[in-house]
């Protein structure tokens, strides 16, 4: 298996069939972590970090792939953006996910702003409500 991903190995779909696997789960990896070191930075400028995320998990992996391997990319069928998709969510919801418990005051302040906004609704609209027989 080492030799297959040396140096200069060239790899190509008739050689190296899984490769689009291995790249899912180098991105998948990538992912993960990226989105671990947001939450723990605490980091709440978004596009920024969400267009980074994207380019760290679609083309360092392609880096590797062209540049360490010099593998032939267009043998394969999926390999460019294979997982780009999933790792990018998995980054975005590891960020969100520790972000959010680490700010629990933040979170607690937010319910209380959506729950009296919640009652204050049927006041707002003259005390109706409606009903599942009322037709739109």
């Amino acid at each position: 298996m080492t030799g297959r991903f040396s140096f200069q190995s060239k790899p190509h779909a008739a050689t190296v069939p899984e490769l689009p696997d291995i790249a899912i789960w180098i991105r998948l990896v990538l992912g993960a972590l990226y989105g671990i070191f947001l939450g723990l930075r605490n980091e709440t400028r978004g596009i920024t970090a969400a267009l980074f995320g994207f380019n760290l998990v679609a083309f360092v992996p392609m880096f590797w792939f062209n540049a360490f391997l010099d593998a032939d990319v267009d043998s394969y069928k999926s390999l460019k953006f294979a997982g780009v998709p999933n790792a990018l969510c998995l980054s975005l919801l590891i960020w969100i996910a520790i972000f959010t418990m680490r700010n629990e005051e933040a979170e607690l302040s937010l319910g209380k702003v959506i729950s009296s906004v919640t009652v204050l609704a049927p006041v707002a609209g003259g005390g109706e409500s409606v009903s599942q027989t009322d037709e739109f």
